[in-house]
């Protein structure tokens, strides 16, 4: 991904202004008020990278395809994909996502099916996987994991680096690797049964 390009003084100027347009958008329509403005203002996703998205349809489920092992596709940096959970298997709950450091927080995540996806990050690279979920609050989550048949358990020492973002309607989480490529399985999982239709954007970028 290349970088994005600094702001001139007279851009944060003009930033600074739309701040309280953005702030003043409320409720669920908060991010698609910040998508309005980025059409006119592009410099506005420095508030929020989401405002440079564009919104997910909340109508017909998104194709998804089925489990093959313990994920639905291979995904790699510059992938963007939609999918819907709805008809995905339940696998993960508080107890993993607390005992594998994943995030304290408990939302009955037993009670939604997930969709998983199995990332290859190369070497050197750092790689933010951003999930957008306008429509009900579903939540991304990432271990390290090199099992293509199997599901990680509580049980299972060898996960070292395990991240969720529970934001609600999305979030971002980042994975790192150093001198070799890292298998990861990510996955979207909603809070208290909810499913829908979702969009994950991988953008990853060397930095050495």
């Amino acid at each position: 991904m290349s970088p994005r390009p600094a702001l001139l003084p007279r851009g944060r100027t003009l930033l600074a202004a739309l701040v309280p347009l953005v702030l003043a958008c409320g409720g669920g329509a908060f991010t698609n008020c910040g998508r309005a403005v980025h059409k006119v203002v592009p410099a506005v996703e420095e508030l929020d990278p989401e405002y440079a998205t564009e919104p997910i349809d909340c109508g017909e489920p998104y194709p998804t395809g089925a489990l093959r092992g313990s994920y639905i596709q291979e995904i790699r940096c510059g992938d963007s994909i939609t999918g819907n959970t709805s008809k995905g298997e339940k696998h993960f709950d508080e107890s993993f996502y607390q005992a594998q450091k994943c995030t304290p927080e408990r939302h009955s995540y037993e009670l939604a099916p997930e969709a998983p996806y199995r990332l290859i990050v190369p070497e050197n690279t750092w790689a933010d996987i951003t999930l957008a979920s306008d429509c009900v609050d579903l939540d991304i989550f990432s271990a390290n994991w090199d099992d293509k048949r199997r599901f990680p358990t509580k049980s299972h020492v060898n996960i070292t680096q395990c991240e969720g973002d529970t934001s609600p309607r999305g979030g971002t989480i980042t994975i790192t690797t150093v001198n070799q490529p890292e298998a990861h399985l990510v996955w979207v999982d909603g809070k208290v049964g909810a499913t829908g239709n979702f969009r994950i954007d991988v953008n990853c970028r060397k930095y050495r």
